[in-house]
């Protein structure tokens, strides 16, 4: 995950480090209640305390501090929402006669306790799991409320749960526990015990009374086991309740059943039964279930603690899922907990709307999985540098990877490519967690090059993968460049396109090896910089035992460029042609000769604030080195010092004005948080952020060429262009030297909140970086601005993660 890290003035008097504390948004502030220290008297278990932090000035101040009547006793909070003025907090009291919940009222405005109730002694005790929810029954918080509390049972077979109605009428103030329902359309089938319950929630969605249910349970299919596959299951009911006051009751209505893809399927087809928490075993298929994303195994974390699942109320939508889950073995075989995130949007009239976020997503169909790792894996072995990319197929957004077919000879030692052999490539969906490979079988006089510079771009509705450049070893051995070759394949092959064409440009002075390619809607394709050949001079092998070399051979020495040129791509009968090459001028100072840089186009609409009427052209990092194998070289070279002391990767930014033709340096509001100098990185521009991810960095203690694991961001809502870091798991570990090339690729993927990226061999899934802007205000509820520049305001959190809000 990537947050927005709030500073704020610390407060060591309200000891405002704390956990087991619920946060809840009243008019612009937030208010911490509740929550524990570890100290050594545990006195902070023994108050509530009630803290305020001033969004717009960054401090907290005590809003309230109260014990329970009667005594020091622990507290163990579970609950608490605001109503209209009103602070409402359900907590349990430890006191000697026995643990008692509590339901209190906080009046916010005059600061006063409104209400104290007992919810019933015994009920639920400390370590029985309870799951409690507060139901705010009116906007002025003044009518009565229900509070659910539920438990695991001593048998294990079903879930208890207590419903209680605090009226503030007659001698307890509340009324019960309630008798309840639960009821369904579906057949009920024999057998079930709920499963485990992980969360339970009531709230208002689309203003109406809903419990929402969530457990790990197992849903039988026609193709699983008797005992069927494990799920997380989410059930929705509709909460109504009716009866004189002596005999209230409250009834659930069973509305919506979403349900998590068993690992390896992408869909919910042969679905028969499942045993749903409050019902027991049921009648369904596939038709009755919204399908959620894998997220890997979702359970207890120990005895001790009820859930790795939260949950809270999506205004006006439905509801959020937060949690951790363990993906299966067989995707990931060192499990770790991937946190992810489930958006449920109910406000529409048919069909619930899905989206997730999990790091576990990839693992969602194991082939489908496996199809792609095979293209990323050969593409990071040839060291192609095709990177992924966005296209679309069918309205859908897709992540396209190539790579080239390779075979190696009986020893492993060399890769030998057969040019006869047809080029693989894959199209993954994420939303549909499904892949599939295609080949491109006229590949005659392609020579699978190393190297390449890539982009994407659509051209008379069809979508087209770019390839310049490259180079690659002829039969004998020697190095080749294809300098000014351009290569174009229609993505995914359409029967009615050809599939591969390929045109040399003369004139290109730009370096065939690592340059950077930028393409624009409409056909236009930027080139800038990379290596060539230069000559080549003889170099000798390792000395035999009489002192005479072994073997020499001719040994091409490189160098690099710092041209700019643009070509244009136009169609004519199912095939592509390029123009004519032309080459930009420099004017002023521009960047220097480089390769293994990043060249990202800006629209207008982010550069006219700039004084670039007609966009820009971004490029980021880059090295001047002229080995395009440096890192091989320089870990398997005895003297690594002497081979990377005149290495230098630029840190600053280039913008290039498309209008006035002229170069100039951007200067970020906070360069000190910049990455540091990166090549073989991959950047893309994405609703107003420039998304960086992977490559090379260099290291100087001790000195060396290291993997980057880091994403970053530089992010243009700010009036001056800020940088921000979003760590990425540690693809690589920290420290260890870079071996092989970094095959990096990032594609943003704003329609499941995601970015997809590529690292070495492997594919990951990290959530879209999110954008919070803060700004100073008078008004007493507060503002926020959004970076599509919306002003909101606000009563709850709301972040910008691609286009949702």
């Amino acid at each position: 995950m990537a947050p927005y890290v709030m500073e704020v003035e610390e407060n060591r008097t309200l000891a405002t480090t704390r956990y087991r504390h619920h946060l809840v948004v009243w008019r612009g502030k937030i208010l911490a209640v509740g929550g524990q220290q570890d100290d050594a008297s545990g006195a902070s278990q023994h108050v509530i305390n009630v803290l305020e932090l001033d969004i717009n000035r960054r401090r907290w101040q005590l809003l309230k501090q109260f014990t329970q009547p009667g005594g020091a006793v622990a507290i163990i909070f579970d609950a608490a929402v605001v109503a209209g003025g009103q602070l409402l907090v359900v907590f349990q009291s430890l006191d000697p006669a026995g643990p008692q919940r509590m339901f209190l009222s906080l009046d916010l405005n005059s600061k006063e306790v409104e209400h104290n109730y007992n919810l019933g002694r015994g009920t639920v005790q400390v370590l029985d799991w309870p799951h409690v929810g507060i139901l705010a029954r009116g906007k002025d918080g003044n009518h009565s409320h229900l509070v659910v509390q539920s438990k695991r049972s001593s048998t294990g077979d079903k879930q208890a749960m207590f419903w209680f109605e605090v009226t503030g009428k007659g001698v307890s103030g509340v009324e019960g526990p309630l008798r309840w329902t639960a009821a369904t359309t579906h057949k009920q089938l024999p057998g079930g015990k709920g499963g485990m319950l992980l969360w339970l929630s009531p709230m208002r969605i689309i203003g109406q009374p809903t419990l929402v249910a969530v457990s790990s349970t197992a849903a039988r299919f026609s193709w699983s086991k008797p005992q069927g596959e494990k799920v997380l299951l989410v059930a929705v009911f509709a909460i109504m309740v009716s009866g004189p006051p002596d005999q209230r009751a409250v009834h659930l209505a069973l509305t919506s059943l979403m349900m998590m893809l068993p690992f390896g399927r992408a869909h919910l087809k042969g679905l028969q039964s499942a045993d749903v928490p409050l019902l027991r075993n049921i009648e369904l298929d596939a038709a009755d279930v919204t399908a959620l994303p894998y997220v890997g195994d979702v359970d207890l974390l120990s005895e001790l603690h009820s859930s790795n699942v939260l949950m809270q109320e999506w205004p006006e939508k439905g509801f959020i899922i937060r949690g951790s889950g363990l993906a299966d073995y067989r995707c990931q075989r060192l499990r770790h907990w991937q946190p992810f995130v489930i958006q449920v949007d109910l406000s529409g009239k048919h069909d619930s709307s899905v989206r997730c976020v999990s790091s576990n997503t990839w693992c969602a169909t194991y082939s489908s999985m496996l199809t792609a790792s095979k293209v990323v894996k050969d593409s990071a072995a040839l060291e192609s540098g095709a990177g992924l990319h966005l296209v679309e197929d069918n309205g859908k957004r897709i992540v396209l990877a190539i790579s080239g077919q390779r075979r190696t000879n009986p020893g492993g030692q060399l890769v030998i490519l057969d040019e006869t052999a047809p080029l693989l490539g894959a199209m993954i969906d994420i939303a549909d967690n499904s892949a599939t490979d295609f080949e491109v079988s006229d590949v005659k006089g392609y020579t699978f090059p190393l190297a390449v510079a890539t982009c994407t771009l659509k051209v008379a509705g069809y979508w087209l993968y770019v390839e310049y450049g490259g180079w690659h070893y002829d039969d004998q051995g020697t190095t080749k460049t294809n300098t000014g070759l351009f290569t174009i394949m229609t993505v995914p092959p359409q029967h009615n396109r050809q599939a591969m064409q390929q045109q040399q440009l003369p004139g290109v002075m730009s370096g065939a090896a690592w340059s950077a390619l930028a393409c624009a809607s409409g056909g236009t394709i930027y080139l800038h910089g990379g290596l060539d050949i230069a000559r080549f001079e003889p170099q000798e092998s390792d000395y035999d035992l009489d002192g005479k070399p072994d073997w020499s051979f001719l040994a091409p020495v490189w160098g690099a460029t710092d041209q700019l040129y643009y070509v244009k791509v136009s169609e004519s009968d199912g095939s592509y042609g390029l123009g004519s090459l032309q080459h930009l001028s420099k004017i002023g100072m521009g960047p220097a000769a480089r390769s293994g840089h990043s060249l990202t186009l800006l629209p207008a609409s982010i550069t006219l604030e700039m004084g670039m009427a007609e966009g820009a052209l971004l490029l980021y990092g880059g090295s001047n080195t002229t080995e395009p194998q440096v890192s091989q070289f320089a870990t398997n070279t005895i003297k690594p010092k002497e081979m990377l002391a005149d290495v230098a990767l630029d840190t600053r930014v280039w913008l290039y004005d498309l209008a006035r033709d002229t170069w100039a340096v951007m200067k970020p509001s906070n360069p000190a948080d910049a990455p540091p100098g990166l090549m073989h990185h991959r950047a893309t521009f994405h609703d107003k952020q420039l998304i960086i991810f992977g490559g090379y960095k260099l290291s100087h203690k001790p000195l060396s060429i290291m993997a980057s694991p880091d994403m970053y961001i530089l992010d243009f809502t700010e009036q001056i262009p800020r940088w921000r870091k979003a760590p990425t798991d540690n693809l690589e570990q920290p420290g260890t030297p870079a071996l092989g090339y970094p095959n990096s690729g990032v594609v943003p993927l704003p329609h499941v909140a995601a970015v997809a990226l590529m690292s070495r061999s492997k594919l990951y899934l990290a959530p879209m970086p999110q954008t919070w802007r803060f700004l100073q205000t008078t008004s007493s509820s507060g503002a926020c601005s959004t970076s599509s520049g919306q002003q909101v305001t606000w009563y709850t959190w709301w972040y910008q993660a691609g286009n949702s809000h």
